[in-house]
C-alpha cells in the first residue's frame, strides 16, 4: 500500500524538478545575458558558470537576440544541457527556443521581474541508470555525485532572495514533453505537452493546459497562492490550492492548502471524483489494475500525516453504480456499491448488490480501521464481518486477525447455509444434484504467517440431505499441496450426490463414425497417476452407511496417504449387503515406468444378498471368497495388466444356480450349454453347487492356474491352463465329468476334455472331445444288450468303438479349497457330483437291432447335425 501511494509523489516531485529545470536554468542563463548586455559574448561566461554549479556541459548552439525597450526581451535557440555520463542519451534537456521579456526598471533594484517566459518545444528527460542514480543530482566538478536536496535550507533561500529578487508574471510553454525512464526496469513514460500557461505576478498563480500521457490527453488546471510563499518564511495561513484535472469524461478536484508550502508539509485537501467509465482511465494508469467500474463518485478529505508516512483520509465517501463486471467473473453484474469511512481509526461500512446470471447477489459488513493497517498505527487486533448472499444461499465470515500485515493471529469464523443447491447450478455452469438443506461451518487459522505454509480449518461441521461430515482439516502448502486430517460422517448418499441428467439441448450434427472396436476386454484407459507428484496428503475418513447405487455400504473405514509420489489407499474394512470386505490400491509415480497395485479380500460374502443390493440377476446363492492382490507397471490400464504380477482367487461354497435364471455362475456353465443348447435344456430344476474355485499365479501378464473346480449335482469340471493378460489370449483346457439327465433313457455321462481358446472377448471352445466322449459313453443308453449301443451309433453314423471315453479322476472341494485360499481354513462342503455307476455288462447282440427312444435320437441328431 505504502509503495502504491508514493508512486504519485514521486511523479509530483518529478514533475516539480522538471519545471524548475525547465523554467529557472534559462531564467538564470539569461539574467546573466541581460546583465553584460554583449549577449553573443557571454556565451562562454554562461556555459562555464552553468559547467560550474551543475557539472554538465550546457550547449547553446543558436544565436542570443535581444531587443531593448521599457520590457526587452531576451531570446536563446538551440539550448541544450548534457545528461550524466550514464544516461540514456546524450542530453538531459533540449530546448528549440525560450523567450524572457522583461521589466527594466525593477531591475535597478535588484529585482527581475519576468513578464513573461515562453519555451518552445522543451523536451526534458528524467531517469535513472542500472545502479538507480539519477540524473537531476548534479555535482559540480571534484565534487561525488550525490542527491539533490529536495529543498535549499531556509537560511541559504532568504539570502538569496535578498541579494536578487525574481518575480515571474507568465509561462508558455509549447510542444513540450517531459520523458521519465526507470534504468533499473528499463520502463519509460512520456508526458506530452502540447500547450501549458501559468500567470500570477504577486497575486495567485493560475494556471491550465493540455497534456498527453501513453496517448491518452487530459487538461490540469488549478490555482495556487503567490510563489513568493516558496522562497520565504511559511505564510501564516496554509498556501491555498485548487486543483482540477479531467480526462476520458473523468473529473478529479482538489481544495484546500499546504502549511509548509516550501518544504511540501502540512497539506490538507478536500478531493472529489467523478468518473463515468473507470476502464477509460487506463492509458493515464497503466501500472494499475483497474476493475471496470461505472458511475463513480467519491469524496474524501487527505491530509499529510508526517515525514514517511501514508496519508490520513476521513470522510470517506464512495458510490459505484451500476457495472458489468464479466471481465472479473462471467455473468456478474453490480447494481450498487456504497462505501463510508468516517475516520481512519474507525471501520469501513460496506454495502453491495448486484447479480450473477439471474441469481440476486448482496454483500454487507464492515472492516477493521484502515489506521490497524499502517506502519506505526495503533495496532491490535483487525476485526471484520462480512456477509454474503447469493439466491437463497448465505454465507459469513466473522472474526479477527491479530497482525494484519503478515496476516498472522488469523482467527475466523466461516459460515454457509444452502438451502438448495441445485438453485446454483447456472454458477457452477452445470445441472447441480438436488441437495438440500447445507449447513456448514469451521474456524480458520493460518498454518505460517501470510498463508505461505497453509491454513487450518478447525471444527468442521457440514450438514446437508444427502451427507454429514465433522472433523479437522489442515491444508498444506509446501513443496507440493495437500490435505491432511481426519472426518467422521455418519452417512453418505452419493445416489443424492448424483446430478440430474442434462436438459435435452437441441438436436446436434450427426456424429462421426465410432472408431472400431479392437475387440479387447481390459479398457484402454490412461490412468490419472502424474497427479500423484502435485500432493502430499494424508487423510483418514470414517462412514457409518456409504448409499451408492442403491447398495448400502456400512462401517467404512478409509485411509489415503500420498506422499513423494507414492500412494496409498487402504479400505481396512468395510461391510457390504453380503458381508465385509477389505481393499487396497497403490502407486509410485517416482518408479519408470510407474507402479500400480491393488488388492481386495473378502472371507465370505452372502452372494443372494449381495446380488439383490446390486440389482443384479438372481438365481445363484452361495458363500463368495475373494482374494485377489495385482501389481503392475504402465501409464493406463492395458499396461498395467501386461505387466500384472501377483495372484488372483475366488470360491463359491454350498450354493445352487437356479436353471433357466440370467446368473453369473449359470453362464459360468455357460460354454458347454450354449455350444449344446439340447443338453442345457434336457438338465432341469436346480443345480447344486459344492464349491466353484479357481486361483490363478499370475507373473508379468500371465496367469497360470494352480486351482480349478467345479462340483455340483450335474458333476465336476476341473483342469487349467494361462490368460494372457498381454494380448488377452487363453489356452486352457477343461476336464469334464458331467452326468445329464436325458428323458426316455438312463443318464449320459460326459467324460471328456474341453480345450478352450480364443480370446477373453470370444473364447473358443472346442468341443470335439466332449463329442467323443459322449460316443464312447454311448452304452450308458442301453435299455437292451449292445444291439441298442448300435443303433445310438447308427444314429450317430459312426461305427462302435471310434471314439472311446476321455476323463480321469477330479478332486474333490477340499484340497482345491485348501489351494485356493492359499492355507486358510475355511469350510469344506461334501461333494454334490453324482457317483460313479458300474458299466453294464456286455450281452450277446440279437438278431434285430432295437431302435434307439426318439428323443434321444433327437438330441444327438441336434447335437451333431447328423
Amino acid at each position: 500500500m505504502a509503495e502504491t501511494s508514493g508512486t504519485p509523489r514521486r511523479w509530483l516531485r518529478w514533475a516539480l524538478a522538471g519545471l524548475a529545470l525547465v523554467v529557472l536554468l534559462p531564467l538564470g542563463a539569461l539574467a546573466i545575458v541581460l546583465a553584460t548586455f554583449d549577449a553573443e559574448a557571454q556565451k562562454p561566461r554562461i556555459q562555464a558558470a552553468v559547467q560550474q554549479a551543475t557539472g554538465r556541459a550546457l550547449t547553446l548552439s543558436g544565436p542570443i537576440g535581444l531587443k531593448f525597450s521599457l520590457t526587452p526581451t531576451l531570446t536563446v535557440d538551440g539550448v541544450a544541457l548534457a545528461n550524466m555520463p550514464s544516461g540514456s542519451r546524450p542530453e538531459m534537456l533540449r530546448m528549440r527556443r525560450a523567450e524572457v521579456e522583461l521589466a527594466l526598471l525593477p531591475l535597478l533594484s535588484r529585482r527581475v521581474e519576468v513578464r513573461r517566459l515562453v519555451l518552445v518545444a522543451p523536451d526534458l528527460l528524467l531517469e535513472t541508470d542500472k545502479a538507480g542514480q539519477p540524473n537531476w543530482a548534479f555535482a559540480p566538478p571534484g565534487a561525488a555525485p550525490a542527491p539533490a536536496p529536495a529543498t535549499a535550507p531556509p537560511a541559504a533561500a532568504e539570502t538569496a532572495q535578498r541579494q536578487l529578487g525574481i518575480q515571474l508574471d507568465r509561462v508558455v510553454v509549447t510542444e513540450g514533453s517531459l520523458t521519465w525512464r526507470d534504468g533499473v526496469t528499463g520502463r519509460t513514460r512520456v508526458l506530452a505537452v502540447p500547450r501549458f500557461e501559468a500567470e500570477g505576478g504577486e497575486g495567485p498563480m493560475r494556471f491550465a493546459g493540455d497534456f498527453t500521457l501513453n496517448g491518452a490527453g487530459f487538461a490540469l488546471s488549478g490555482q495556487t497562492g503567490p510563489l513568493a510563499a516558496l522562497l520565504g518564511p511559511p505564510p501564516a495561513q496554509p498556501w491555498p490550492v485548487s486543483l482540477a484535472l479531467e480526462a476520458a469524461g473523468a473529473r478529479l478536484a482538489a481544495e484546500g492548502g499546504i502549511a509548509r508550502p516550501r518544504a511540501g508539509q502540512g497539506w490538507r485537501f478536500a478531493v472529489t471524483a467523478l468518473v463515468p467509465e473507470l476502464a477509460r482511465l487506463a492509458p493515464l494508469l497503466p501500472d494499475a489494475p483497474l476493475p471496470p467500474l461505472r458511475g463513480i463518485d467519491l469524496a474524501a478529505t487527505v491530509a499529510d500525516a508526517g515525514a514517511g508516512r501514508l496519508p490520513e483520509v476521513s470522510g470517506l465517501r464512495l458510490a459505484v453504480g451500476e457495472s458489468p463486471l464479466d471481465a472479473v467473473f462471467p455473468g456478474l453484474r453490480l447494481a450498487a456499491l456504497k462505501a463510508t469511512l468516517p475516520r481512519q481509526d474507525q471501520p469501513l461500512a460496506l454495502e453491495a448488490t448486484g447479480a450473477l446470471g439471474d441469481m440476486p447477489l448482496a454483500l454487507s459488513g464492515s472492516l477493521g480501521a484502515p489506521a490497524l493497517l499502517l506502519p506505526g498505527g495503533p495496532g491490535g487486533p483487525w476485526p471484520l464481518d462480512l456477509a454474503f448472499r447469493l439466491a437463497t444461499a448465505e454465507a459469513s465470515v466473522k472474526g479477527s486477525i491479530a497482525d494484519p500485515a503478515r496476516l498472522q493471529g488469523v482467527d475466523l469464523a466461516l459460515g454457509l447455509k444452502v438451502p438448495e443447491l441445485a438453485a446454483l447450478s447456472g454458477l457452477a455452469g452445470t445441472p447441480l444434484p438436488p441437495v438440500r438443506e447445507i449447513v456448514a461451518e469451521a474456524k480458520l487459522a493460518e498454518r505460517t504467517p501470510g498463508f505461505a505454509g497453509g491454513a487450518f480449518l478447525r471444527g468442521l461441521r457440514i450438514t446437508s440431505s444427502a451427507f454429514d461430515a465433522a472433523g479437522d482439516l489442515t491444508y498444506v502448502v509446501g513443496q507440493r499441496q495437500g490435505i491432511s486430517g481426519a472426518l467422521a460422517s455418519s452417512r453418505l448418499d452419493l445416489d443424492a450426490l448424483r446430478p440430474p441428467p442434462a436438459p435435452a439441448g437441441p438436436a446436434a450434427a450427426p456424429a462421426a463414425p465410432p472408431a472400431a472396436h479392437d475387440g479387447r476386454v481390459i479398457p484402454d484407459i490412461p490412468l490419472p497417476l502424474e497427479a500423484l507428484r502435485m500432493t502430499d496428503s494424508d487423510l483418514r475418513w470414517t462412514i457409518g452407511t456409504v448409499q451408492a447405487g442403491g447398495v448400502g455400504v456400512r462401517d467404512v473405514e478409509l485411509a489415503a496417504v500420498i506422499q513423494d509420489g507414492k500412494a496409498r489407499f487402504d479400505l481396512p474394512t468395510a461391510t457390504l449387503p453380503g458381508g465385509r470386505i477389505a481393499a487396497r490400491l497403490g502407486a509410485d509415480v517416482t518408479a519408470t515406468p510407474p507402479s500400480v497395485e491393488a488388492a481386495v479380500f473378502s472371507e465370505a460374502l452372502d452372494l443372494p444378498a449381495l446380488l439383490a443390493a446390486l440389482h443384479a440377476p438372481g438365481g445363484t446363492a452361495g458363500r463368495l471368497e475373494l482374494d485377489v492382490n495385482l501389481r503392475g507397471r504402465g501409464r493406463d490400464l492395458r499396461a498395467v495388466a501386461a505387466t500384472a504380477t501377483g495372484h488372483a482367487a475366488v470360491a463359491l461354497t454350498s450354493g445352487h444356480v437356479d436353471q433357466g435364471q440370467d446368473s453369473a455362475l449359470s453362464r459360468a456353465l455357460g460354454d458347454l450349454r450354449r455350444a449344446l443348447p439340447q443338453l442345457a435344456a434336457l438338465a432341469e430344476g436346480r443345480i447344486a453347487i459344492a464349491c466353484a474355485a479357481a486361483r490363478f499365479a499370475v507373473q508379468d501378464g500371465i496367469a497360470q492356474s494352480q486351482a480349478l473346480l467345479l462340483d455340483g449335482s450335474l458333476g465336476r469340471i476341473g483342469g487349467g491352463g494361462s490368460a494372457n493378460l498381454r494380448d488377452e489370449t487363453l489356452a486352457m483346457r477343461l476336464q469334464l465329468d458331467l452326468t445329464v439327465p436325458v428323458p426316455g433313457v438312463n443318464l449320459v455321462r460326459i467324460r471328456a476334455p474341453l480345450p478352450v481358446g480364443g480370446r477373453f472377448s470370444a473364447p473358443r471352445p472346442d468341443y470335439a472331445g466332449v463329442a467323443g466322449g459322449l460316443i464312447g459313453t454311448a452304452e450308458g443308453l442301453l435299455r437292451t444288450p449292445s444291439n441298442l449301443a448300435d443303433g445310438l451309433l447308427g444314429a450317430l453314423g459312426a461305427e462302435r468303438g471310434t471314439a472311446p471315453g476321455a476323463g480321469g479322476g477330479l478332486p474333490e472341494c477340499g484340497p482345491v479349497l485348501a489351494v485356493v485360499r492359499g492355507g486358510r481354513a475355511g469350510p469344506v462342503p461334501a461333494s454334490q457330483a453324482p457317483a460313479a455307476e458300474a458299466a453294464p455288462a456286455a450281452r450277446p447282440a440279437p438278431d434285430r437291432q432295437p431302435a434307439l427312444p426318439a428323443p434321444a435320437q433327437q438330441m444327438l441328431r441336434d447335437l451333431f447335425g447328423r
